[in-house]
């Protein structure tokens, strides 16, 4: 199977997830409280930002500068769509830790697609398909786990 089109798909189903994660949220926020706005706010927006980032630069071959840019915006357009369902204070969270996801998943990228980045022997380069779909689909897991668990917290 093709890289690239795995990862499309996986790509896909991150944005399904966080679509459905916020239309569960919308229809419930009347239920939120400011804590658990917060609380909401920078868990889907920090894990969902963090992954789409580093998909988005698996999938783009353009230079690093402007792929952080374009993660930054998407990943900070997140934070302030979770963060608007409860009060101010949360869409701020939200803006801070999608833009820091945003950032750190395209930094993360980055070295699983060139290790030399840190410093690793030049043998790993020989892996970076097999690093590329471990970590995505490990991220994808991580995604449906805070999912899970925001929709866990709301039937407590």
């Amino acid at each position: 199977m093709n890289v690239n089109l795995l990862l499309i798909v996986i790509l896909g189903c991150n944005l399904l997830m966080g679509s459905l994660l916020y239309l569960l949220m919308f229809r419930k926020r009347k239920l939120f409280t400011d804590r658990f706005g917060m609380i909401m706010a920078s868990c889907s927006s920090g894990i969902l930002s963090l992954h789409l980032g580093m998909i988005i630069y698996f999938l783009l071959p353009i230079n690093l500068a402007y792929i952080v840019i374009l993660t930054t915006i998407v990943g900070s357009v997140i934070g302030i769509l979770f963060g608007s369902l409860v009060k101010l204070q949360s869409v701020l969270a939200g803006f801070f830790y999608g833009a820091l996801g945003g950032i750190m998943g395209a930094m993360f990228g980055a070295v699983i697609e060139n290790p030399a980045l840190c410093g690793l022997p030049i043998s790993y380069i020989n892996s970076v398909e097999v690093n590329m779909i471990v970590f995505s689909l490990f991220g994808t897991a991580l995604v449906f786990t805070a999912v899970g668990l925001l929709y866990y917290s709301l039937r407590v």
